[in-house]
């Protein structure tokens, strides 16, 4: 590579010299140096400006766009091209050189500033005997693609610290891109061009408006299986991210343990003890809390509408009776008694004043027992019993007469609860700032703990986006299935013309062997994976006594099992068997594939303990690939890992990049490296 990152001269590693028993090569640099850049462009070969996750340069960040990624965000990304000494016409390039059936071919891919170093252009160009094939920009992809898929470019190009999401994975996230490894995607590509065909067949004898009606039933099933996929696509990018955020907390955290100079047993003691004290205390409060407050917040928060369905209640109450009762009798009695004593034998002839006397004075009796004239009738209550309403007359009384008090109270006990936030706080802080004495150590402290309180609220924004996702996928893949029973039944009624149509018979009946193959090749497949797979777990875990074998379901998702057979908890793992888990993953995947490519690891022993570091150095750097390119650090192997790995390396290289801006890859000899 030339040109590229912090690397400026033409800088080579070879390969050719590498043997099955000498089939390491070490590049090693300080922290800084440019080892991430070396596999960035590795992987910038295949995967090109325009990949997403090329683009996403921090944790938790959202990517960027192809031209900020390629010229640089000032402040936050300094971009692919060098810093110093851009021009237009600067040409940063990758190239990777290989023979195939007798030739030689090479790919290289280049990046050309132009408009003063504010934007750039894209080339690909595929070579075969120093002669450039004569390909579009698609085809030169496609063909390199032949050597390796996009998708499956982190399987051979990795960080061994971010590869935990492999072993962490409880949905089949990889499956695609494992069964495009294992070279079975052909055989899905066959299957979706022989859906198209059943379907057009299926459709030919069908009368015009049915056959109008299932095809528009069907445009609607691909829009929801479309939605359906692009929701599991969010979803997936969603978890991957918050496994990267989680991995940056809990190195945050390691490096923020580390700062810790240690108080006195007792001392800790103390603090810790009103730490916890604090906690027990939160823990009461909140259970307080969330027992009263969620019942009553709605009435308490709106407390005019509290009086307001008071006064109605009240008033409905006052009545005696039932409103609409009262006012018939009101309204029907008087006339009624009058009309009776007209019908009596001798008649009561009252004269106009009487009549009116008797009216007034039947109102004022119906008042007195209990049932006054105009009485209120709301027409919620209708149906409401008489007792019911008592009852929530009372209920509302309680509200009405005690509300402003309930309130205070309630916001009494939320200010007790912030006051025991800040203790809780300040608490911390104080064992903090006790057990970290230098003043660089504690604004470090400080720096770390903001970086592990923002990752958490990245973690949780992640969580609630994810979860929207799930319930759109849940929602178009409902759909999605309702719409394929709705077809079915469409093709049901005019079954008779389906069994005569021998062309759709057919295709349907090579298309259920082509997925009784695939299904008996994946199975097939799958098996041999779990084979070797258990056959890496019983060499990297072997110490373990958590997991002593691993198995894989249907879409390749791992689960792990202790020496009684019984599965492990995912939570129960840590970090550093999480990655020796993956890398079991990653070695059976790359055996089973026998794709003869190079497999370069960054941060090759990550967060392994000394133990499992010398399992690695012994029995799984030796035969991970050939060839092996690893990227330590230049403490991370010291000279003891360089020993154990002396007869498998068949190369040493070393970044050297003294200013952090002008990086080269020089060849050590074997000798005085050893």
């Amino acid at each position: 590579m030339q040109d590229m990152f912090a690397y400026r001269e033409c800088n080579r590693i070879e390969f050719s010299e590498c043997t099955l028993e000498r089939n390491i090569i070490v590049v090693s640099g300080r922290n800084g140096a440019g080892k991430t850049s070396l596999l960035n462009a590795a992987k910038l070969l295949f995967l090109g400006a325009n990949s997403e996750s090329m683009r996403r340069i921090r944790v938790g960040d959202s990517p960027l766009n192809p031209k900020q990624f390629m010229i640089g965000v000032p402040g936050r990304w300094y971009g692919v091209f060098p810093r110093d000494g851009r021009r237009d016409g600067m040409i940063a390039r990758v190239a990777l050189f290989w023979e195939e059936s007798g030739a030689a071919y090479s790919a290289e891919r280049s990046f050309t500033l132009t408009r003063q170093g504010n934007d750039y252009t894209e080339k690909l160009q595929i070579t075969r005997n120093g002669r450039a094939l004569s390909l579009s920009e698609e085809d030169a992809d496609a063909r390199l693609q032949t050597l390796l898929p996009n998708e499956v470019v982190p399987f051979f190009f990795f960080d061994g610290e971010q590869i935990q999401s492999l072993a962490d994975a409880d949905v089949g996230r990889e499956s695609a891109e494992i069964e495009r490894l294992l070279g079975l995607s052909f055989l899905n590509d066959i299957d979706r061009q022989l859906d198209v065909y059943v379907k057009e067949r299926r459709r030919a004898g069908l009368p015009e408006t049915v056959r109008h009606r299932i095809t528009e039933m069907e445009g609607e099933q691909k829009s929801e299986e479309a939605r359906a996929e692009s929701a599991r696509r969010l979803r997936i990018a969603l978890e991957e991210e918050i496994a990267d955020l989680e991995t940056a907390k809990a190195r945050a955290e390691e490096a923020r343990k580390k700062l810790r100079s240690g108080l006195s047993e007792e001392e800790r003691s103390k603090m810790g003890a009103r730490i916890e004290n604090l906690r027990r205390q939160r823990e009461a409060l909140a259970s307080q809390i969330a027992s009263k407050l969620p019942l009553e917040a709605p009435f308490l928060t709106n407390l005019g509408l509290v009086d307001q369905a008071f006064r109605t209640l009240d008033d409905q109450l006052k009545a005696g009776t039932a409103a609409s009762l009262a006012n018939r009798l009101h309204a029907d009695l008087p006339p009624g008694v009058i009309a009776l004593l007209a019908a009596l034998e001798p008649t009561v002839a009252l004269h106009p004043r009487q009549s009116t006397e008797l009216i007034k004075g039947l109102g004022w009796l119906l008042t007195k027992i209990g049932v006054p004239a105009d009485s209120f009738d709301h027409p919620i209550f209708a149906s409401v019993a008489i007792s019911l309403r008592q009852q929530l007359r009372d209920r509302f009384l309680t509200w009405h007469q005690s509300g402003q008090e309930t309130l205070a109270a309630h916001a009494d006990l939320l200010r007790q609860m912030r006051a025991l936030n800040i203790q809780l706080r300040q608490a911390q802080r104080d064992l903090d700032d006790a057990d970290v004495v230098s003043d660089e150590a504690k604004r470090r402290y400080e720096q770390l703990t903001n970086e592990i309180e923002m990752a958490e609220a990245e973690i949780r924004r992640r969580l609630q986006e994810t979860v929207v996702h799930e319930q759109d996928e849940s929602r178009a893949a409902r759909n999605a299935a309702q719409l394929s029973d709705r077809i079915r039944a469409g093709y049901e009624e005019h079954a008779d013309v389906l069994r005569e149509n021998k062309a759709y018979v057919l295709s349907r009946s090579v298309r259920l062997a082509l997925q009784t193959y695939r299904q008996e090749r994946r199975a097939a497949i799958r098996a041999s994976v779990e084979e070797r797979l258990r056959a890496k777990v019983a060499v990297l875990l072997g110490p373990s006594r958590l997991i002593k074998s691993a198995s894989l379901n249907e879409n390749f998702v791992m689960t792990y099992q202790d020496e009684d057979g019984e599965d492990v908890a995912r939570q129960s793992i840590s970090a550093g068997m999480r990655q020796l888990v993956a890398m079991a993953m990653l070695w059976a995947l790359k055996e089973e594939a026998d794709r003869p490519l190079p497999v370069m690891i960054d941060t090759p022993l990550g967060r392994i303990d000394r133990e499992n570091r010398n399992l690695l150095m012994n029995d799984y750097f030796p035969h991970a690939g050939n060839p092996l390119v690893l990227l330590p650090t230049n403490s991370e192997f010291g000279d003891q890992g360089f020993d154990q790995l002396s007869e498998h390396i068949c190369k040493r290289y070393e970044i050297q990049n003294h200013d952090g801006r002008s990086a080269s890859i020089v060849e050590l000899s074997l000798q005085v490296a050893h």
